[in-house]
């Protein structure tokens, strides 16, 4: 019955970090808002 309960533990908590991390709500394919385009930086250079 200890065993069981350590494996259930376990599971539970390999399925939340597994969900923590996979919402992080970082899309690496979306540019960083904070940064300027490169086009725009080089109209204001002209």
């Amino acid at each position: 019955m200890r065993k069981k309960k350590f494996v259930f533990g376990l599971l539970s908590v390999i399925l939340s970090m597994g969900l923590l991390v996979g919402c992080n709500g970082v899309d690496e394919d979306e540019p960083d808002p904070s940064e300027e385009p490169s086009e725009q930086m080089e109209d204001d250079s002209q």
